[in-house]
């Protein structure tokens, strides 16, 4: 009689501590999510190719950008890709009648992934604060026009790995997520290093008899550069509101900046890009 009441006793514990671990697991559960965001808005973009010109370019376009966010109890990770193509214009007037034009026709790609984990947690506020690292892509692709239509191309690629923080912030109601993030690359692979102008530099002299492909040899001849030559940063605010369990919308301002050094302390190729996006959102 005996056995069987410490059996029971034990069954009643075993069942009570399933019970607990399955709330705690429902829980953890919880926090985790599948989150797909596809955005489109407005990006304005001011350029300044040293190598090709000594003005500014301006312009407007309608960017892409699809995000996947894995939402973990304790990370974030992100994986986005981002793109536009436009065309740029200068302070000097075309005289397409005479063969002069000045603009630049300009295509932006950047690709990048991010990890970060949770560091803080101010549950007062109901905010967490998360840090870690990202490896990016970026391609910025100018074809510049000049006299009777003819152009010149020039390029800024960087494949960069550096330090990411991120704040997020939820609400009472758990329908919306307020977020704030800052990339800066601290290593970068580029490809083209030491350019003087459209003629001249390290890696333009070689491909001017190249009869190959050109973007392969590049890629095979970059050089690795750090913050003395190239400056960046991007940093997002975004804010999402769910109108269901599944589906919300979201508004994004994105900022970002480089400042790459061409040739010695003479060319630079500056880049700030401005953009803002409305997306809709999926979660999983």
């Amino acid at each position: 009689m005996n056995m069987v009441k410490y059996f029971f006793l034990l069954f009643v514990i075993c069942f009570q501590s399933a019970i607990s671990f399955s709330q705690d697991t429902r829980k953890i559960n919880s926090d985790k999510s599948h989150v797909f965001s596809f955005y489109t808005g407005y990006s304005k973009y001011i350029e300044r190719d040293d190598a090709m010109s000594p003005f500014k370019y301006r312009g407007y376009s309608l960017p892409l950008e699809v995000t996947y966010r894995h939402n973990g109890a304790k990370c974030r990770q992100i994986f986005y890709v981002n793109f536009d193509k436009l065309k740029l214009l200068s302070s000097l007037p075309n005289y397409e009648n005479a063969g002069l034009s000045h603009y630049v026709q300009n295509t932006n790609i950047q690709i990048g992934y991010s990890y970060m984990y949770r560091l803080f947690r101010l549950a007062k506020f109901q905010t967490d604060i998360y840090f870690g690292g990202e490896i990016n892509s970026l391609l910025n692709l100018r074809r510049h026009a000049y006299i009777n239509n003819n152009e010149f191309l020039m390029l800024d690629q960087f494949s960069s790995i550096g330090l990411k923080a991120l704040i997020e912030k939820r609400f009472s109601n758990d329908k919306q997520v307020a977020t704030l993030n800052i990339n800066i690359p601290i290593l970068s692979y580029a490809l083209m290093k030491n350019t003087y102008n459209a003629y001249n530099g390290d890696k333009i002299d070689p491909l001017m008899n190249y009869s190959g492909n050109m973007l392969l040899y590049l890629a095979k001849n970059g050089d690795f550069v750090s913050l003395n030559r190239l400056v960046y940063f991007k940093t997002e605010l975004s804010f999402i509101q769910f109108i269901s369990n599944h589906i919300g919308v979201e508004c994004k301002l994105s900022l970002r900046y480089y400042q790459f050094t061409q040739y010695e302390d003479m060319n630079y190729s500056k880049n700030l890009q401005s953009q803002i996006l409305i997306g809709i959102v999926g979660k999983l």
